[in-house]
């Protein structure tokens, strides 16, 4: 019988089918069973090889470029029996060579962070395993294999629904449906579509609501999406890269135009068309930033992997750019801003307050804890209870007073359950109680207070009068100016005729702040971003947390005051409020969609299924990775593995330092790459050619590959999170940086032409002005860095690498001077003398860069 049967079948049909019952398999059982069908997981990506990557290197257009020149100066020094070019030959085939190891050496350090980062995304699954339940790695899951799903979970293989409360399941990944399929365990004797297999759940689907028992039908790739190979991707690209190549386009075009007109001069000069063809071609790989993108990405995986060992899982590595322009932050409040640790602070209960229950009356102590504990959500798992940090901290409190939740929830058996949502705002249950059935309600105090014709007062059932409704309103106030979170209980007995709804009480529940979130909402004000509370709980309570937590200038709304708002009056009231209380998750969107009309970049905290809309619209998603579903996860862009506000920050930071990487490595490459294009079209126009060819490749290749890479890594400047966020129009390339770049290549281009003219005009030596240009442009390289650390105002040496990278090129120089190296690359020692010129020369240079960013500012 084939996957496609398994619908047709009864729930006990399939699990004789698979040797299963409701213990589970054996381990023994699910280890064979691991050998016989594999791990359950889709077909990866194989790991590239080194090899590989380094093979890969060439295929890029100026790799081929590359072995274009060598070829051709071999030829041409074999052919017109010149040595020089067949020196040339040989030391580009020796930076073709060093170039595609370190292209792949940045590949595979790019490929390691990516895989790396996708291994920390796994998912777990709660399976029935010797009659015990237990958390297991989804991968081993097998045929046969009994699996528990609640709201919120991703199916982590294609199961036969054995029983089913409620469940819902969003599909859409393989259905295309946007509407929940509603399930059941009912067999379907006929042969349906998988939209309609109603008894049915496949893998990377979502739970949107209620539970399900569950056998493992198919695993990896016999499952319905391990059939179209769906899985999370990372490779996408965002528009920080597009804008990248854009800008590579558009340098390199200006450059062949300066090129094309240069060699059209040279030629019309006579000089050797071996030599202008060379010179042009040096000049085409020197122009062109191709590994500008490579860079960015390198930059991007290495920020990403370090993020990763803060906390923070960055699922699109591109999303950081994003992060570092964000200027809104809404936060949840419950484990974001709080512990999530919750405890039973205080109790209005039987008319009065109170610190414990120790006091109250049996029948109002047990009326209290039916409603406590029956309409309450957390699961009894192998690893204790598991639900929401309400639920546990009721259990926990009567737990204190012996009462064991298993033993009272079997002792009075549920005949109906309604389940907590945000629309109703509360819980309710209907057990059986000495042969009556009774209603117990849990929820909001808005909710359940209004509803209630009767009270526990004074250990009697008394009318619920207007000055007892006051009471429990001033109650109900100062709980919340406490930042206490306030729940409310009530029950009925269920029987004909009009009900009697009894008020039992109140619990106030505290929830502390974390210990560094006054410290963290104070560096994100300090960063320029707004900071935004969307709470469920009442105004009150959430603007003492946000008092307790730092937040500047509070103002709060709730819900009911802002439903009914059109679209262009929420954009104006999004501005005015930073504490949204009672906010159904529709709201939350709508908060969302404001703010970005508004032409903001937001950022949203979101756990659980009914955020999922809202951290996909969002700029940039939020999931928690503690306490978060894993739909909410799917959905969101970054994971905070610690539900840490703090991590939020450190995203932040670290797309910043990106964002202003990037634009010094743009930078540093336009500047310094443009200048020798435009000054060999002036020496063109006095048919002077000021670099060799030999000696312009060798310049890039040691003074742009590795200065860049440096630079995409530099660590963040002091002052990087005292700026405003750049928003969602910021360019890479502003006018600023466009200043900056034209101001200090202009000098570039001028002391460059006066130290190749001088040179020549004293000494009539073309090799020797050739030399000290070639020389100076090694040097100069220095000097763009250090125009870029004036501007950033930081220490010069800040960053090892670069140092390196920038030290190591001055000690070659050295070398191909000084050792027949100088053979190769067509120079003549210096004297004293001429070093003392270049040096004063570099010095003036780096002057005159201080002073035009001073001017540019």
């Amino acid at each position: 019988m084939t996957g496609l049967d398994y619908y047709t079948m009864t729930a006990d049909e399939v699990l004789r089918y698979f040797s299963s019952g409701e213990n589970g398999l054996s381990n023994a059982e699910a280890g064979a069973r691991l050998e016989k069908y594999g791990p359950n997981k889709l077909e990866a990506k194989k790991p590239v090889s080194f090899s590989r990557l380094f093979l890969n290197q060439f295929k890029n257009y100026l790799a081929w470029l590359l072995i274009f020149i060598a070829l051709f100066a071999f030829s041409a020094g074999f052919y017109f029996g010149k040595e020089e070019q067949v020196i040339d030959g040989c030391v580009v085939s020796f930076i073709v060579l060093i170039n595609a190891f370190f292209g792949a050496y940045q590949d595979f350090k790019s490929e390691k962070s990516a895989q790396l980062l996708k291994s920390m995304l796994k998912n777990t699954a709660l399976v029935v395993r010797n009659g015990a339940k237990s958390t297991i790695d989804a991968s081993l899951l097998v045929p046969g294999d009994i699996v528990l799903l609640a709201e919120g979970d991703k199916v982590p293989a294609d199961c036969r629904i054995i029983e089913s409360k409620q469940l819902r399941v969003d599909e859409s990944l393989l259905t295309g449906e946007s509407i929940e399929a509603q399930k059941s365990a009912e067999a379907i004797r006929s042969r349906v579509s998988l939209a309609e297999r109603k008894n049915m759940v496949f893998m990377n689907t979502y739970v949107t609501n209620g539970e399900a028992t569950c056998l493992v039908v198919g695993t990896g790739k016999s499952t319905e999406v391990g059939k179209i190979a769906q899985s999370i991707g990372f490779h996408e690209k965002s528009y920080f890269i597009k804008e990248v190549d854009v800008a590579s386009k558009k340098i390199t075009i200006a450059a062949m135009s300066l090129i094309m007109v240069a060699v059209t001069i040279f030629y019309f000069y006579s000089h050797n068309w071996v030599t202008i063809f060379l010179l042009a071609a040096a000049l085409v790989i020197g122009s062109i930033p191709e590994g500008l993108p490579a860079i960015v990405t390198f930059a991007i995986s290495l920020a990403s992997l370090k993020l990763a060992k803060s906390n923070v899982l960055a699922k699109r590595k591109t999303v950081l750019e994003t992060l570092g322009s964000v200027d809104v932050i809404c936060s949840d409040k419950t484990g974001t801003l709080t512990q999530n640790h919750l405890t039973v602070e205080s109790l209005f209960v039987d008319g009065r307050e109170l610190d414990s229950a120790k006091s109250l009356p049996k029948p109002v102590f047990e009326e209290l804890r039916n409603a406590s504990l029956l309409p309450n959500e957390a699961k009894d798992t192998v690893k204790g209870f598991k639900g929401s940090a309400d639920d546990l901290a009721l259990i926990n409190f009567f737990r204190n007073y012996g009462t064991d939740v298993v033993r009272l929830r079997k002792k009075f058996p549920y005949t109906g359950f309604q389940p907590f949502s945000s629309e109703t705002k509360f819980v309710q249950s209907v057990n059986r109680i000495d042969s009556k059935e009774f209603v117990y309600i849990k929820g909001a105090p808005e909710v359940v207070l209004p509803n209630c014709t009767h009270a526990l007062w004074g250990g009697k059932t008394v009318k619920l009068t207007k000055d007892k409704r006051k009471i429990i309103k001033e109650t109900l106030e100062a709980f919340s100016a406490r930042a206490l979170r306030n729940i409310a209980f009530s029950f009925y007995e269920k029987k004909p005729g009009r009900q009697k709804i009894v008020f039992i009480g109140l619990v106030g529940i505290y929830d502390p702040p974390k210990k560094n979130i006054v410290e963290t909402v104070k560096t994100i004000y300090g960063a320029g971003i707004e900071l935004k509370m969307i709470t469920g709980d009442n105004a009150n309570t959430a603007k003492a947390i946000a008092r307790e937590c730092g937040f500047r200038n509070i103002n709060a709304v709730s819900w009911g005051d802002i439903k009914q708002l059109s679209e262009s009056s929420l954009a104006s009231k999004v501005e005015e409020f930073n504490v949204f209380a009672r906010m159904s998750p529709d709201f939350k969107l709508k908060i969302v969609s404001a703010l970005q009309k508004n032409g903001h970049r937001v950022g949203i905290t979101g756990d659980g299924v009914n955020d999922v809309p809202a951290l996909k619209k969002a700029d940039v998603g939020i999931g928690m990775g503690l306490r978060g579903s894993d739909i909410a996860k799917e959905a969101a862009d970054i994971i905070l593995l610690d539900d840490d506000l703090s991590s939020v920050v450190a995203g932040i930071k670290e797309g910043r330092t990106i964002f202003s990487n990037i634009r010094k490595v743009i930078n540093y490459l336009l500047t310094a790459n443009l200048a020798e294009v435009i000054v060999v079209f002036v020496s063109s126009l006095f048919g002077l050619i000021p670099f060799l060819p030999i000696q312009l490749l060798w310049v890039n290749f040691v003074t742009d590959v590795a200065p860049a890479m440096a630079l995409g890594i530099d660590p963040p400047h002091k002052g990087i999170m005292q700026k405003k966020p750049t928003g969602k129009n910021e360019k890479l390339v502003n006018k600023r940086i466009a200043l900056l770049t034209i101001g200090i290549g202009l000098k570039k281009v001028i002391l460059l032409l006066l130290i190749f003219y001088s040179t020549y005009a004293l000494s009539g030596n073309l090799v020797l002005a050739q030399t000290m240009s070639f020389t100076w442009l090694v040097f100069s390289h220095f000097v763009r860095v250090a125009a870029i650390r004036f501007d950033e105002g930081v220490n010069l040496f800040v960053n090892k690498y670069l140092n390196y990278a920038i030290i190591a090129p001055v000690i070659l120089q050295f070398i191909i001077i000084y050792t027949p190296l100088s053979r190769f690359f067509h120079v003549v020692p210096l004297t004293l003398r001429e070093w003392v010129i270049l040096g004063l020369t570099i010095l003036f240079a780096i002057v005159l860069a201080k002073v035009i960013t001073h001017f540019i500012g």
